[in-house]
């Protein structure tokens, strides 16, 4: 039976997840409706104002600076403090995403002496139509890869994706039938799957279960 959770309570639940996992690594995906992006960019904003580095690959154009201020403002923090924390690189097209996964964000991580990395939008790129398919799939693969080693060296990697939409909708990833085993496949790759629906999350992977509510949430 799903338990229907207010808004503040589901975050307070991703937020205290993410916090645990980011002590031991791995690669955890997120996904369900377009809202998780929204969801996962307020759980940064919660980790940032905890003091963490994060390097945030931004894929589908998500990353609003007033959103996070209007977290940091509830936390009592000042919103450059958290900016001044989160390390953004934007890709617009599957070549830059494979070059910056591959050659440039392990350096990224070092740097900023970050020890979580968020991929948002993660298969935004891959499902450009002007891509070939068997070229999606090959950068797909080779990013994962490079993902899950990350993951394996110790860093939480999240790759936040929502599912892609079977008609057009405004600002929805559009899904294409020859590239519908990509979410599949990252599902079997990564360590947890989280799925939020409307007000439900779930931790799909390792074991389906919902998560418990905190009583002092």
């Amino acid at each position: 039976m799903h338990r229907v959770l207010p808004p503040r309570l589901v975050l307070s639940q991703l937020i205290r997840s993410l916090d645990r996992w980011s002590a031991q690594g791995g690669l955890v995906l997120l996904s369900g409706s377009e809202a998780v992006l929204a969801s996962a960019l307020r759980a940064v904003a919660s980790l940032l104002a905890k003091g963490e580095h994060i390097v945030f690959i931004d894929s589908a154009n998500t990353v609003n600076p007033f959103l996070i201020a209007e977290v940091a403002m509830r936390m009592n923090k000042p919103p450059e403090e958290l900016l001044d924390r989160l390390h953004i690189s934007r890709t617009c097209t599957v070549h830059q995403l494979e070059a910056l996964i591959t050659e440039r964000i392990a350096s990224a991580l070092r740097t900023y002496g970050s020890r979580i990395l968020i991929a948002s939008g993660f298969l935004h790129n891959l499902y450009d139509e002007d891509v070939a398919p068997r070229e999606a799939w090959r950068i797909f693969r080779k990013a994962v890869a490079h993902l899950r080693a990350l993951a394996d060296a110790g860093t939480l990697v999240l790759v936040v994706c929502p599912v892609p939409a079977v008609r057009g909708e405004p600002g929805r990833t559009i899904r294409l039938r020859d590239r519908d085993g990509l979410l599949d496949a990252l599902i079997a790759t990564v360590d947890r799957v989280i799925t939020l629906e409307g007000s439900t999350l779930s931790l799909e992977k390792p074991a389906p279960t919902h998560f418990p509510v905190a009583k002092n949430a």
